[in-house]
């Protein structure tokens, strides 16, 4: 596996391209346009349910406490969450093997992962939802059998985890309509029928 700065996928070193048989999969500004769509809704549902539980909070947390569990989770979330939550990407849809088609990118705000190989539609779904899936088992579990402050900072860890994988579950569901089962993918490229 490989960190790069802004690395994009090898489309020249592997031969794809749409003149030579391969389509795009997935139209950016539709996704685009229904990310945002559904980073709205899920702000002001959490903004809501915030806003619902603030005398709780107040009766548990005092406000130093209450800053450092909101600036904690956050750089927790950003260093570890986010790297792991990416490299779980990586796994399925490389058969496990953590190799040099593997590259986690870093760059314009944000880590990704790249797999620069082909892959099927079981593969990308199993990628797609394995990142949300392990933290919502590891952190809902981590809430469930605490109590107090570290039950909050569980239960905190597991919103920025989930707003962290809306889109993941998003292409999950666009990735069952617009991949057919037996299509092979290649990054944005879909081999036509």
């Amino acid at each position: 596996m490989r960190v790069l700065r802004n690395a994009d996928y090898d489309y020249a070193y592997n031969n794809v391209s749409e003149t030579n048989g391969y389509t795009k999969w997935y139209d950016w500004n539709i996704v685009k346009k229904h990310t945002r769509i559904i980073n709205i809704i899920i702000t002001i549902i959490l903004v809501i349910v915030a806003f619902s539980f603030r005398q709780s909070l107040r009766d548990i947390l005092d406000i130093t406490s209450f800053l450092f569990v909101i600036l904690g989770g956050i750089l927790f979330w950003l260093a570890v969450i986010t790297p792991i939550h990416e490299i779980l990407h990586l796994i399925p849809l490389s058969k496990g093997v953590l190799d040099n088609k593997c590259i986690i990118t870093v760059g314009h705000g944000t880590i990704s992962a790249i797999y620069n190989g082909y892959t099927n539609l079981y593969q990308q779904l199993i990628s797609l939802i394995l990142p949300f899936t392990v933290f919502l088992i590891l952190l809902g579990l981590g809430a469930i059998f605490t109590t107090g402050v570290i039950k909050i900072v569980f239960l905190y860890l597991l919103i920025l985890s989930s707003f962290g994988s809306y889109t993941d579950i998003y292409m999950f569901f666009y990735s069952m309509k617009h991949i057919g089962k037996n299509d092979v993918v290649f990054g944005l490229y879909k081999k036509e029928n």
